[in-house]
């Protein structure tokens, strides 16, 4: 109620006090009780009493609302403990010489303790005059009465403060979780829709009917059906079903697709609750596991068979030396050291493509960066396997430009041009022809092997890169090969930053690998 005796039209609850409305109507009452002509009601703030009710204010009073405990009439109250009642303030020595009482002219004061439930003094009511006067014990008691009506305000304002408390710490907690959650009352309607979710589902809908919300859902099943918006679980578990683990996809805006597992329970009288896994990544760790215990398996297979075919050439040809007779000429013998020794160069390139792979896999096998020149690089590499080219009568040709700088490991980018020109060769038949061309331009320089042999079939090309694959031909053919040239030629470009991409040769026989390195 103001000045006039007319109460607001709204009711705000300001953080840490009463209703301003309810405390002018108290104030209203206690100040009709005690035939004063104004009264006020104060409540602490940290160090400060606030001003949260009053009535018939002296003019320049309502500027001062929040002022310091130590200069007022309250905060005399306050420190004793007590009421204070006061008939004449110019002569009471207990009021402070800067209290806001003498500014406005205010003769007399009565005021009580404002308690809370536990006792503690949380503020205080009083009642003031313009004149000196003798307060009588019946208006004093209604001060009191309001003192008491106030703490009645105090507790209910506490109950309401924990309530608002416990409410913002729950919306705190649910807020930083990484997982969803939805809820909705008895009604139907939702009261809390958390972050998490707002990310995942993209939803702007955060109130209002829970139907309304579940049909704005971009949800279908696994299999990509639509969902019935009724069978959802906030819905199921707002009937008092139960529902755990249900499966669904979401679709995001930018077209990726997160899979969910739902799970929603009711809560007796008050409604549901819906609890939004997101298993994207780890279905998609379940599944990589699987995947490298699958591939593991294969690996130790692959390795095996591998590794037994150079072990049972080198082990045959000893226990043929072993069994020779002591006087056979050392001429009849140097065929089956030749045999041995191919052996033992097969399984000693394999083993150290293995290490190759392993320290690649590891990160223990990092690029010795430096400026090189790439047709120095390609041309030795080209030049050391000339000889394999020679004994199968191919044609082994290089187009070597003056000078082409890179930044790369030259170590690297010579194994590189080795494994693509002996793959080249050796799925080359007799006769045919190998050419390395190296180009560069501005950004990327080129290294291009282009051979004359079998080529890949079309299944097959995106299969070459991958570790221990072997085409068809070459089992039907019987070439030798453990399948890991390509697989480490293609980490070695992409260590690089690079690209390699293989096409069949156009309108006539073979293939063309090609190599693009960023200068």
């Amino acid at each position: 109620m103001d000045q006039t005796g007319t109460a607001p039209a709204a009711m705000e609850m300001t953080a840490g006090g009463m209703t301003h409305s309810a405390a002018d109507r108290l104030a209203a009452l206690t100040v009709h009780g005690a035939r004063a002509a104004c009264g006020l009601i104060h409540l602490v703030d940290e160090r400060n009493l606030r001003l949260v009710g009053g009535y018939n204010l002296p003019t320049g009073f309502e500027p001062m609302r929040d002022v310091p405990v130590s200069a007022t009439l309250g905060g005399l109250v306050m420190r004793t403990g007590f009421p204070v009642v006061i008939s004449d303030v110019n002569t009471d020595e207990r009021v402070p010489a800067d209290a806001p009482v003498r500014t406005v002219g205010i003769r007399a004061f009565a005021g009580f303790p404002v308690r809370d439930p536990d006792g503690r003094i949380m503020g205080t009511c009083s009642v003031m005059d313009y004149q000196p006067r003798h307060w009588q014990p019946e208006e004093l008691t209604a001060v009191d009465d309001g003192a008491q009506a106030c703490t009645a305000f105090v507790a209910e304002l506490r109950a309401h403060e924990t309530e608002y408390r416990q409410r913002m710490f729950l919306d705190t907690l649910l807020d930083s979780l990484d997982t969803g959650v939805a809820a909705c009352d008895t009604g139907g309607r939702l009261v809390l829709v958390n972050r998490s979710l707002r990310e995942q589902l993209g939803v702007s809908i955060t109130e209002g009917p829970v139907e309304q919300w579940v049909r704005q859902l971009p949800l279908t099943t696994p299999e990509g059906a639509p969902v019935d918006p009724a069978k959802l679980p906030l819905l199921l578990a707002l009937t008092g079903t139960d529902v755990r683990g249900a499966d669904y996809v979401l679709h995001g805006r930018d077209g990726e697709r997160r899979q969910l597992v739902v799970n929603a329970h009711p809560i007796r009288r008050m409604g549901a609750v819906a609890v939004f896994h997101d298993v994207t990544e780890a279905r998609r760790a379940a599944e990589l596991t699987g995947q490298l215990a699958r591939s593991k398996d294969e690996y130790l297979n692959l390795v095996g068979h591998e590794l037994r075919t150079p072990v049972t050439i080198i082990g045959s040809y000893l226990e043929l030396l072993n069994e020779s007779d002591p006087d056979t000429p050392a001429a009849d013998l140097l065929p089956m050291i030749a045999a041995a020794r191919r052996g033992s160069e097969r399984l000693r390139r394999l083993v150290e493509a293995l290490l190759d792979l392993s320290a690649f896999d590891a990160g223990k096998s990092p690029l010795q960066m430096s400026d090189i020149d790439l047709a120095a690089v390609v041309s030795g590499a080209v030049a050391d396997i000339e000889p394999s080219a020679a004994a199968k009568h191919l044609t082994l040709t290089f187009a070597e430009p003056e000078r082409l700088p890179l930044s790369g490991d030259p170590r690297r980018l010579h194994q590189l041009v080795t494994a693509l020109v002996d793959n080249a060769i050796t799925y080359t038949p007799e006769g045919g022809s190998v050419a390395v061309t190296v180009t560069g331009g501005d950004a990327t320089a080129v290294v291009e092997v282009t051979d004359t042999g079998l080529g890949i079939p079309v299944h097959e090309r995106p299969l070459i890169f991958d570790r221990f694959f072997r085409g068809a031909i070459t089992t039907e053919l019987a070439i030798p090969g453990a399948g890991l040239g390509l697989a480490i030629a293609q980490l070695i470009v992409s260590r690089h930053h690079g690209t390699i991409t293989v096409t069949p040769n156009h309108r006539r026989p073979g293939t063309t690998v090609r190599v693009e390195l960023p200068r």
